[in-house]
């Protein structure tokens, strides 16, 4: 996967020009490949390392990460066309990390510092106050944090020409669905294994590569929703009185069964992860996606950006939408029965909703300046409820906005509205101006429906090797929906 790039912030270069500068050096070639390979390398750390979710693999792949940034930026400097989303999660990574740091420092002038620092003098114990109670489990969140934004700048600046992202976007969606089939042969043939070691939670549930079933889920819907977006072989339709099947030109009928069967694999991994929250945030996310397309069909370079949007009337649109409607509420009767039975069998008795209020309260206490990610493994306790039982330990919250909010407080808001304001508006000006590459955003929008559902009921976002799998995945569709500068732009 080699980043061939016209897109430079200084010199007279054009964004987004198609042919590569005659000027490049050998030695920028190198550092793209290898930057590339560095990328690709911590990835596969994290997927190695159920997730990155221990101390040396989440070290290794920072490392990892940290080089490949340096090395693209080496190469090819920042991103014009992108320039708004690279700021963006460049600022707010850096206010992340900064904020993280205040909260361990001593609190000056007398300022008090956390509550729970108060109670040791009455142990006979003197400590400084921090406003973190938890400050040495800052370091660790630190690279959980940087891991995925460290990802996404390096990919920002990587690729950029537009058949070099497709190529890169096949890859992530071909290797996801690779390790799909991978997940469901250990799932059917070795049940007790994980990966390369024994299997000791979730067991009946595929989980591979990471140790919970919701993060698999999600990976897994990302994955299929990225397979889906970049598919280019047959079109369905789905509108009476057309073929229901067609020709495209892009791949031969072989390529498209091999596409065919991979799509199956992802579907099948999600299904088999048995995961409520997950299921059925994969299926809004598909609904979503495909109604988009109705409305944002692909179209010919040589149409205006919006004529495709008057081709079909109301009624058209509407059927169509129905249509898919259908189509997947018949899928998800015939293939979800089991995760349908789970829910009817526990409905709304989950531990997650009872200690639900305890999350709540403990944020109130910690609203303003946060108790420092990570801390919620000794911050939750206190507020634990007897009587939603003593057994397991809470380690983070399963909610991802409830868990940002207790570790830095009133910020963590402005961190996310920031990001997703930037990203929103950065593939809205896709679905508006990308034409035959619209439904590559549409994926896109759809895997930020699926990961912000589901983010509220569970936490896969908070283990490093998702988040920095569903990062590279937006540093790509992001830099395809920013692939087109306007006219005004280009002469700014």
């Amino acid at each position: 996967m080699v980043a061939k790039s016209a897109t430079f912030v200084s010199g007279s270069q054009r964004s987004g020009s198609s042919s590569e500068p005659e000027d490049e050096t050998i030695l920028r070639r190198v550092l793209r490949q290898v930057a590339t390979g560095l990328l690709v390398l911590s990835v596969v750390v994290t997927m190695l390392t159920q997730g990155a979710v221990y101390p040396v693999s989440i070290s290794l792949a920072c490392i990892l990460m940290a080089a490949s940034m340096a090395l693209a930026y080496l190469a090819m400097g920042l991103p014009r066309a992108t320039r708004s989303l690279f700021v963006a999660v460049l600022a707010c990574w850096l206010f992340a990390v900064l904020w993280s740091v205040v909260q361990t420092l001593d609190t000056p002038f007398g300022l008090a510092g956390h509550s729970a620092w108060r109670v040791l003098p009455e142990f006979g114990i003197k400590a400084t106050a921090s406003i973190s109670p938890m400050p040495g489990a800052v370091p660790d969140a630190i690279l959980s944090i940087s891991l995925p934004a460290m990802a996404i700048l390096t990919v920002l600046m990587l690729f950029r020409r537009d058949s070099v992202i497709e190529r890169a976007l096949r890859v992530f969606a071909v290797a996801g669905g690779l390790m799909a089939v991978f997940a469901l042969f250990q799932y059917v043939a070795f049940p007790r294994s994980l990966m390369f070691g024994d299997k000791q939670y979730y067991l009946g549930n595929l989980t591979a590569p990471f140790v919970n079933r919701n993060t698999a889920a999600t990976f897994y819907g990302v994955t299929l929703i990225a397979l889906l977006s970049t598919y280019k072989g047959f079109r369905f339709q789905l509108i009476p009185g057309s073929p229901f099947l067609y020709r495209r030109s892009g791949w031969t009928p072989a390529q498209a069964m091999r596409w065919a069967l991979l799509v199956f694999a992802a579907f099948g991994a999600v299904l088999a992860t048995s995961s409520r929250g997950g299921v059925l945030a994969t299926f809004i996310a598909l609904f979503a996606m495909f109604t988009l397309a109705t409305f944002f069909p692909a179209t010919p370079h040589t149409e205006a950006g919006l004529a495709a949007r008057t081709t079909e009337d109301g009624k058209t649109r509407v059927i169509r939408i129905i249509g898919i409607l259908l189509a997947l509420l018949i899928v998800a009767g015939v293939f979800a029965g089991r995760v349908v039975l789970r829910a009817e069998v526990q409905g709304s008795e989950d531990g997650r909703f009872c200690v639900l209020p305890g999350i709540l309260a403990a944020i109130r206490d910690n609203l303003v300046l946060g108790a420092g990610p990570g801390a919620f493994i000794n911050v939750f306790p206190a507020y634990r409820d007897a009587a939603c039982g003593v057994t397991g330990v809470w380690d983070m919250a399963h909610n991802v906005y409830l868990d940002g909010m207790l570790g830095l407080g009133l910020p963590f808001i402005m961190v996310v509205l920031v990001l997703f304001a930037t990203v929103m508006q950065l593939l809205r000006r896709g679905l508006l101006n990308r034409k035959s590459r619209r439904f590559v955003v549409v994926g896109g929008i759809a895997s930020i429906i699926l990961v912000a559902i589901h983010s509220a009921i569970d936490f896969s976002l908070q283990i490093p090797g998702f988040a920095t799998w569903w990062a590279v995945y937006l540093g790509m569709i992001g830099s395809i929906g920013g692939g087109r500068l306007s006219s005004s732009e280009m002469k700014n």
